[in-house]
């Protein structure tokens, strides 16, 4: 009789792990209701002291530690507004990690820079120093690491880096709110950090995005790029800079407080929970937790990544791996490990009337970034953020599928 129910044997999770994404409850209503009866529904026409995208924009900047919050439309748009901030050139070389969402690069590309991707540590999936180091040349304006899967990178050695050769530094923090690097808060060690709002983020409403910075000069500018050219303080119809209108609305505001106050718990609860499933999986031939870096404080992710190690794990694929767990009820991914750079818009060219003045970027289809590859076609598993977010029994579950199929591995089909 069959043991793995990918053979038809009997399940191993047949519930609801951790819980449903996005949560919301009372905070949320009364905040839009509020919103919905004031009738100012935007925040240029609500007073500081009582809009809520100003709420938020505080709460936020000081749960992550950093002096200032501008919140905008979506992660992209904070990343653009970013670079502007940051004064970016036509043809300014940005480093960006192979391993992230492709707005990292794009957001470059936006702004008339060019994105030089670089390959990731094998160790923690961060993006790697040492290629940092490498790809740095004549036309290097700054560097934009990923706090991927919301795991600190390694921010003493892109600081250095930055530091050797006056570069800028912009975190891109879409993946990390409530992570902690060497008992900071992610965003808040560059020179601006950049968080994604959307759906499936840790914190969300549906869109949006803040940049945080804790420099006077840079958060006046992030406000004047988000808001049309607008100084704060300033006559409502004087404008200092041509910029495009990023404003969050008054119903993202009010849907984000709700969010900030279970911020904190859930933050911790996934931490927790994914100590437990790393002790777990050092019990486990084949698998293996990323170990934690020294200058880890705090680790609230986007999604968890694990290491699939084949050739201890009988020989199966990846994919057979991934297969055999979802029919065990664990459903897997990969992530963001896809390197960006073999997207369509990169190997084929395809970013349109951008000027990037003398420069040019380089190849792309050539651009090789082997870790991230092999790290996507054989060894990572992600696990989204939601299944965290229950008791350590769920965590438990996960781990007897694991154990399950490593037991019975034999029973697994052939890859096709």
């Amino acid at each position: 009789m069959a043991k793995l129910a990918i053979n038809g044997g009997p399940k191993t999770i047949d519930r609801q792990l951790g819980k449903a994404w996005p949560i919301s409850g009372d905070i949320e209503r009364e905040n839009l209701i509020e919103v919905l009866e004031s009738g100012r529904w935007w925040r240029g026409g609500e007073p500081p002291e009582t809009s809520k995208v100003y709420q938020f924009e505080n709460a936020f900047a000081k749960f992550q530690g950093a002096k200032h919050g501008v919140a905008m439309t979506n992660g992209t748009a904070t990343l653009e507004c970013a670079l502007k901030a940051i004064g970016i050139k036509p043809g300014d070389e940005v480093i960006v990690p192979a391993a992230t969402f492709v707005a990292s690069a794009t957001a470059c590309i936006l702004v008339n820079a060019i994105p030089i991707v670089v390959d990731i540590d094998p160790a923690n999936y961060q993006i790697s120093p040492t290629a940092i180091e490498a790809a740095v040349g004549p036309r290097t304006a700054g560097i934009v690491p990923v706090h991927y899967g919301g795991y600190p990178a390694d921010m003493d050695a892109v600081n250095a880096i930055a530091d050797k050769h006056g570069l800028f530094v912009i975190e891109d923090a879409a993946h990390s709110h409530g992570s902690i690097w060497n008992d900071q808060g992610c965003g808040t060690i560059g020179d601006i950090g950049s968080f994604s709002l959307q759906m499936g983020k840790s914190l969300t409403a549906g869109e949006g995005g803040i940049c945080l910075t804790n420099d006077d000069a840079l958060a006046e500018k992030l406000y004047a790029f988000h808001h049309i050219g607008r100084f704060p303080g300033r006559p409502f119809y004087e404008h200092h800079m041509v910029a495009s209108n990023l404003r969050m609305t008054e119903w993202q505001g009010a849907v984000l407080l709700g969010g900030m106050s279970r911020l904190e718990e859930q933050a911790e609860t996934r931490d927790a929970n994914a100590k437990h499933l790393e002790a777990g999986l050092r019990e486990i031939e084949g698998v293996s937790p990323i170990e934690r870096d020294d200058w880890v404080t705090r680790w609230n992710f986007y999604f968890y990544h694990f290491k699939f190690h084949s050739e201890q794990f009988g020989g199966i694929t990846r994919g057979q791996f991934v297969s055999s767990l979802a029919a065990e009820g664990l459903g897997c991914g990969s992530g963001h490990l896809a390197p960006i750079q073999k997207n369509p818009l990169f190997t084929e060219r395809q970013w349109g009337p951008v000027c990037f003045g003398d420069n040019e970027p380089p190849d792309y289809a050539a651009t090789a970034t082997p870790e991230c590859q092999r790290i996507f076609e054989d060894e990572g598993i992600s696990l989204t953020h939601r299944l965290f977010l229950g008791g350590t029994e769920d965590m438990d579950l996960m781990l007897e599928a694991i154990q399950k199929v490593r037991d019975n591995v034999d029973e697994i089909p052939e890859a096709d």
